[in-house]
């Protein structure tokens, strides 16, 4: 009995001192990954999460889980055993994700081709980021605007182009081409030579709308503007969301004082990398230095410091809940050599080749992204900001009193991917596509998918650059032909409703 009673004191005797701060620094850091991952530049109630934050809200996490363990030890709430077994199990968990992120991204830096490339400070070939205007942001709001007042003309290969690969002689001799472009950039920062009071169309979107890679009289607005007799002005910023589109046209609409009613808005939207823009409402300010930066800076207190935004950024979790997850190194060893690495040079572009069309590259995101099954759009982090662009689009035209119709840009993998031998499988549809036809369709604007209409000149001949994703001069002619009949048939459509007419038409005749 007495040995019975011994037994049972010493299993509730209080932990060891060590044991305690071992279960409280596990579940401490586990506290401080799901911090990290979960919250760390998160806006929440429209007050944004900074490190300083979590690392306060984490210590803060330490000093509870230590206070709790030591109370829960010396009133017998739990075991030592208790105690230790949960140290041991938390560790472990944490443990086994440091090691998934980590070894996720030994495997996908392994898995990629390594790049032997010169330097673009040592290559004599423009790059198009040296000949392109720079942006910058003119308020506190997401969005950008061209340096005003600028002309540039120079040639470029396209935005795939790197100086290791022109060692290829298939890729030199039948895949880069350089493109002349003159670019200018009027006082308000677009690319265009009028003003734009007195404008009723106007044209939003990415580098698609601002033409990459063609000259402005060649870009499929301008070539619509002479198809319909009127004048077009294009606002198209390259690297721009649907977000930041819409946050620049109500800027401009509301500083300019801009008189739109009765107008209206052409909104493309790329399916390549439209989902993955920036949704933010304010754009990142570069703040100065706080005094702790500035006391820490170059010291290892400094590096700690950054360790809760790496944590952030190479989270696998992080990864598959902002869709950054990649898993082209599970592709086989042959099919990695086989597409991407040309005339045996490593391509951080896969290269495939069709019977009608020739050899083409392609950007990996984007065959990533056309592979999104429908829960993939559904669950991304961006569908919900997308969705409430859509709804402040509607809010603004009501506003301003113009229509909008939004324009779908399938990406050159869409488009053309069924054509191309051992091309990857992709989606059945687009599901982006779609839920932007939804949104648009569920706030009354108009739409014009381009994925079926282009389909016909796709098959005569390739509509997009060979080492880029963008539109090439037949790739704007038939995106302008086929808004031009569109917007006749609009036109024509209402004439016969109201009998008011679209802005540059003729009135048809009447009896």
């Amino acid at each position: 009995m007495a040995r019975s009673t011994i037994e049972h004191r010493s299993g509730n005797e209080s932990p060891a001192a060590k044991t305690i701060l071992w279960a409280a620094i596990s579940v401490g850091l586990l506290w401080a990954y799901i911090l990290c991952v979960g919250f760390l530049d998160e806006t929440i109630a429209g007050f944004k999460i900074s490190i300083t934050h979590v690392v306060m809200a984490a210590l803060a996490g330490f000093v509870f889980f230590g206070i709790l363990f030591t109370w829960a030890s010396k009133r017998n709430v739990f075991a030592a055993t208790t105690i230790r077994d949960t140290a041991l199990g938390v560790s472990t968990v944490v443990v086994g994700l440091v090691v998934l992120d980590v070894g996720y991204s030994v495997f996908m830096n392994w898995s990629r081709p390594a790049l032997t490339a010169v330097s673009r400070h040592s290559d004599p070939n423009t790059w198009i980021g040296e000949l392109y205007p720079e942006l910058y942001f003119p308020t506190d709001k997401n969005f950008r605007l061209h340096k005003p007042g600028r002309s540039i003309s120079g040639s470029h290969y396209g935005d795939m182009y790197r100086p290791s690969l022109l060692a290829s002689p298939l890729l030199s001799s039948s895949v880069f081409s350089k493109k002349h472009v003159t670019i200018s950039i009027n006082d308000d920062g677009f690319r265009e030579t009028t003003k734009l009071a007195g404008h009723k169309i106007l044209a939003v979107g990415d580098s698609f709308t601002f033409g990459w890679g063609i000259d402005h009289d060649r870009t499929w607005v301008k070539l619509l503007e002479r198809s319909i007799g009127e004048p077009i002005y294009n606002m198209g910023m390259q690297d721009s969301s649907p977000k930041q589109e819409f946050l620049l046209l109500e800027h401009v609409i509301d500083s300019q004082k801009l008189d739109f009613r009765g107008g209206l808005l052409l909104w493309m939207i790329f399916e390549g990398n439209d989902l993955e823009g920036s949704y933010d409402e304010l754009h990142p300010v570069q703040k100065p230095a706080s005094l702790f930066g500035r006391l820490f800076k170059d010291t290892i207190i400094e590096t700690l410091w950054s360790i809760p935004a790496k944590v952030r950024q190479e989270s696998v979790v992080a990864r598959f809940r902002d869709g950054r997850a990649e898993f082209s190194g599970l592709e086989s060893e042959d099919r990695t050599k086989k597409h991407y690495v040309i005339d045996g040079i490593p391509s951080p572009f896969p290269l495939y080749v069709s019977h009608r069309f020739g050899p083409k590259l392609f950007i990996p995101e984007q065959l990533r992204g056309a592979q999104r099954s429908k829960q993939d759009v559904e669950s991304h982090p961006n569908r919900l900001p997308l969705q409430k662009t859509f709804e402040q689009m509607k809010s603004l035209a009501q506003r301003a009193g113009f229509q909008v119709v939004v324009i779908i840009a399938p990406s050159d993998v869409r488009l053309y991917g069924a054509e191309f031998e051992d091309f990857p499988s992709l989606s059945d549809t687009s599901h982006f596509n779609i839920l932007i036809a939804q949104l648009a369709g569920r706030h009354g604007f108009e739409i014009v998918d381009l994925q079926e209409l282009l389909r016909p000149y796709a098959m005569k001949e390739l509509l997009h650059f060979r080492d880029d994703d963008h539109w090439n001069e037949q790739g704007h002619v038939a995106v302008a032909n086929i808004l031009g009949g569109f917007l006749r048939s609009r036109n024509a459509a209402l004439a016969v409703k109201s009998h008011t007419f679209f802005p540059g038409f003729p009135e048809a005749a009447t009896e």
